[in-house]
């Protein structure tokens, strides 16, 4: 959610999916989209753009793995 508020617009949007490896069609549909933030994460380009691996990549805690330790 952080990251897609972070973007605010649909052509960065857009641009950002593109470049996390989302096709040009999936990315415009999930950057054009009205949805809200929570509510888009279901949207299979988002899923792959911004998996938990990806996540982790960047440095974010889940906090499921802290919860499990």
């Amino acid at each position: 959610m952080a990251y897609w508020r972070q973007w605010r617009k649909p052509r960065t949007k857009v641009k950002s999916l593109m470049k996390l490896g989302v096709h040009v069609r999936s990315a415009i549909a999930c950057g054009i989209t009205s949805k809200g933030p929570w509510r888009s994460a279901k949207i299979p380009g988002i899923q792959q753009a911004l998996s938990n691996a990806f996540l982790k990549s960047q440095g974010l805690y889940a906090l499921r793995d802290g919860w499990m330790d």
